[in-house]
């Protein structure tokens, strides 16, 4: 049976479940998701659910017939979402001049003599490369990055043709927001990922110094795991700062652990550099009603964002613009409330993954009779500008 949506990825994860769930209400057995590797590399970890097993699910890699089946199915339905995949996976539709969509993060991460190779790989692109310059072909591009429309319109490719997208976890709904917001411990800061250099948690660090030296009342909670820690925790000590900041060590940081942080946060501080491809985290503190101050060159934070509406944005790695928005939110608690509210609102409206798999469903119809279309102002599936 021909499909009308099959969305094409290494293996089903909590970025894609949410949206994928929204994909079933709208197309019901005409969607399906092909998984082309297993949910776990290694041994499967123990209360973590393979998400490969959802009912939607094609397991392309469990046999040679499955792997058949996916390839008709990508071939024959009438859209396909491909992303984390050679474009290979769909050149044979791309040949017949079917709607594609590939979804991805920018590329020029850096360093410089990195880009140089990547600029020299995609301008050969070989995957699709004539459909992906053809301005009337069915191909399209959705950005997973506020910058990713320019690195390939840098390229050549996809231009006039790259559309907002991103990632869409599970957008939580509290029922009392007020309610919800007042019970966060006051003054406290979050800063939660992996503890490595592209995500700069020496930052935060640098930040209570700054904040403890100018009098506020604050707590920081640094929660993560990764090659960083000692560097880490001489910072704190090197600073004083063991009144002031508490950082997880030794051991990850569950999913579940790290949104109850969110939950008991007011600020969330997202610190990474350009090599964040999107940061998922931003979505998830904005859900927890947090007020964001994330770094300017995070894939997600444009888009996300609307600066000094439901978050912040400083200069990147600039540590006194970080205190100086920080700062300020301590001193404002009523902004700080205000921000977290409309953050709230953002990522369960307009950046849900209810309205972005809605927004999907009636962007991919447009294109079948046009080659390119504007349709919202805004969020998920509007045109991506060249930033």
């Amino acid at each position: 049976m021909m499909k009308k949506l099959v969305f094409v990825s290494r293996r089903c994860n909590h970025h894609q479940k949410a949206i994928s769930d929204e994909f079933v209400k709208i197309y019901g057995d005409d969607y399906t998701y092909v998984a082309m590797l297993p949910f776990f590399s290694g041994e499967p970890i123990p209360g973590v659910r393979d998400l490969n097993y959802e009912p939607y699910v094609l397991r392309a890699y469990e046999s040679p017939e499955a792997m058949s089946e996916a390839r008709r199915l990508i071939d024959e339905a009438e859209c396909v979402l491909v992303g984390g995949r050679p474009v290979s996976d769909v050149g044979s539709r791309l040949l017949k001049g079917k709607l594609t969509f590939m979804y991805s993060e920018r590329f020029f991460k850096g360093p410089l003599w990195k880009d140089a190779v990547r600029f020299v790989k995609y301008c050969r692109y070989s995957g699709g490369r004539s459909q992906a310059r053809d301005p009337h072909s069915k191909f399209y591009l959705l950005c997973a990055s506020a910058f990713a429309a320019w690195d390939y319109n840098t390229c050549g490719l996809f231009r006039g043709k790259t559309y907002r997208w991103g990632y869409f976890p599970e957008a939580k709904i509290y029922d009392d927001i007020d309610g919800f917001m007042s019970r966060k411990k006051k003054g406290r800061i979050l800063w939660a990922a992996r503890y490595l250099a592209l995500k700069h948690p020496e930052l935060a660090v640098k930040l209570a110094a700054n904040l403890r030296d100018m009098g506020l009342s604050f707590t920081l909670r640094i929660t993560g795991s990764g090659v960083m820690e000692k560097e880490l925790h001489s910072l704190i000590e090197s600073h004083g700062l063991n009144d002031y900041v508490s950082l997880n060590t030794g051991r990850a940081v569950q999913h579940e652990e790290m949104r109850a942080e969110m939950e008991k946060s007011q600020i969330f501080l997202f610190t990474s550099d350009r090599g964040e491809g999107w940061g998922v985290v931003l979505n998830e503190s904005m859900n927890s009603c947090c007020a964001v101050v994330a770094g300017e060159k995070i894939g997600a934070a444009p888009y996300l964002i609307d600066d000094g509406r439901n978050g912040l944005l400083f200069r990147d790695r600039d540590i006194d613009d970080l205190t100086l928005k920080v700062s300020g939110l301590l001193r404002e608690p009523e902004r700080m409330n205000h921000l977290g509210h409309n953050a709230y609102e953002t990522v369960t409206g307009e950046w849900s993954p209810r309205n972005a798999a809605e927004r999907f469903a009636t962007l991919s119809e447009a294109l079948r009779d046009s080659d390119a279309v504007s349709l919202w102002e805004d969020g998920p599936c509007s045109v991506a500008p060249v930033m």
